[in-house]
C-alpha cells in the first residue's frame, strides 16, 4: 500500500525527471550452511589462547601479591596442577605458542608486548622468560 507521503514524493521525482527508486527486492530465505572446513578447530585454538592469556593474567597477578589477589590461589592450584606454566608457555621457546598463533592468523610477538605492557602497567614486573 502507498502511503501519501509515497505518492508525493513519485510525484516530485516525475515532474523533475528523475527516475523512481526501484522497491528493494525480497530477501530470500537464508538456510542454516554448515561452518566452512577447519572453522570449528579455529575457534577451539581461539578458545586455547584466550584460556592461556587468562591463566596467565591471574597467575602472574597471584605470584606478584598472593595476599592481595586470595580467590586467585585455587585458579592458581588448577592452572599448576595440569602440569601448565602459563608464562613460560607464552614466552618462552619452542612451547607450542607460535603455533597456536599461525592457526589464528595472528603475530605471537604481538600479543606478547601486549602482556609485556599489562605486566608493567598493572603489576608494575616483567616475564622471566
Amino acid at each position: 500500500m502507498i502511503t501519501s507521503t509515497q505518492y508525493l514524493i513519485a510525484e516530485r521525482r516525475a515532474a523533475t525527471g528523475v527516475p523512481p527508486v526501484p522497491a528493494p527486492a525480497p530477501t530470500p530465505q537464508i538456510l542454516p550452511q554448515r561452518p566452512p572446513e577447519g572453522a570449528r578447530e579455529t575457534e577451539l585454538w581461539g578458545e586455547v589462547l584466550l584460556r592461556a592469556i587468562e591463566d596467565f593474567k591471574t597467575y602472574m597477578a597471584y605470584r606478584k601479591d598472593p595476599q592481595r589477589y586470595p580467590l586467585s590461589a585455587k585458579m592458581v592450584r588448577s592452572i599448576v596442577a595440569d602440569g601448565c606454566d602459563p608464562e613460560y608457555w607464552i614466552f618462552g621457546n619452542n612451547t607450542g605458542f607460535d603455533a597456536v598463533c599461525m592457526v589464528l592468523n595472528l603475530e605471537p610477538d604481538c600479543i606478547r608486548r601486549f602482556l609485556r605492557a599489562w605486566l608493567k602497567e598493572t603489576l608494575g614486573t616483567e616475564p622471566s622468560y
